[in-house]
């Protein structure tokens, strides 16, 4: 048994070889003598000299290393006394979902153009199937700038829609949107330099900061989307076409002193020639 132990093989392995019972082979060590703390001096101080230069190194890579040094000792009592010595790795803290760098204060639009949002909304078509709608909206104007209706989307989509959105309005001053992955990936925030638009990225867990485009997802849910069954995703989008041309034109915001989105848009347009 000791035998084995000093070659490396654990208590529990040692014993299932020579058909021990752990507890027999514990009372054995016991009668004989136990070795002691002090007597594995020379191993605790390699085993704290190796954990100040391979500080996140835990007991499993640590007794590899001691095993290829020289030092012979059985896995279990290497872990004992590295966890004696104080050594275990500490987890670290719970990472933090990868978000971008935001704006310190919540950014007001105060023209046309300045601040634009986007987020997705989420709905079943009558199959059963899921698809998402990714919605851009101007904060200033509430009108509904452009969206795209896929099954699945990535930031590849997203940046194919904001490109539209541009030729047909101009870059936004800053694009307001969640940490969702396809917002925070590297090819939106290139997009974004390239256009000199400035990342505001809405805090997790505060969904209200983005209240513009839930009143929007809001508005599409209650009139549409919860009103019709679509067949397709080619039915969805003639259908949220549809309703997005009547809500710019036609739908009133007591925000807006009751214009709609395209009316308000005109009329300071109008008065800021």
């Amino acid at each position: 048994m000791n035998h084995l132990v000093g070659q490396g093989f654990s208590q529990r392995l040692a014993c299932r070889v020579a058909g021990l019972s752990r507890s027999a082979y514990c009372r054995t060590r016991a009668a004989g003598g136990a070795k002691t703390l002090r007597d594995y001096g020379p191993v605790r101080q390699w085993m704290n000299d190796f954990a100040a230069t391979h500080r996140r190194w835990g007991y499993k890579r640590a007794w590899a290393r001691a095993k290829s040094a020289g030092i012979v000792v059985g896995r279990d009592t290497f872990r004992r006394l590295w966890h004696t010595e104080g050594l275990r790795v500490r987890p670290r803290k719970a990472h933090k979902p990868r978000t971008a760098p935001r704006l310190q204060r919540l950014v007001e639009a105060s023209a046309p153009g300045q601040v634009w949002t986007i987020d997705f909304q989420f709905y079943s078509e009558w199959k059963g199937h899921v698809f998402k709608v990714c919605n851009v909206i101007d904060e200033f104007t509430r009108q509904h700038l452009a969206f795209r209706v896929e099954r699945r989307m990535g930031a590849v989509d997203v940046i194919e829609m904001l490109d539209l959105a541009v030729l047909a309005h101009g870059a936004p001053q800053v694009l307001r949107a969640d940490n969702g992955p396809e917002f925070i990936a590297a090819a939106v925030g290139r997009w974004a330099s390239e256009h000199d638009t400035l990342q505001a990225f809405i805090p997790p867990g505060q969904p209200w900061l983005g209240g513009f485009v839930e009143s929007l997802h809001n508005r599409m849910r209650d009139e549409l989307l919860e009103d019709n069954m679509f067949e397709d995703l080619n039915h969805a989008r003639a259908l949220i076409g549809a309703w997005s041309r009547r809500y710019n034109e036609e739908h009133p915001h007591s925000a807006l002193g009751w214009l709609s989105p395209n009316q308000y848009a005109y009329q300071w347009a109008q008065h800021h020639q």
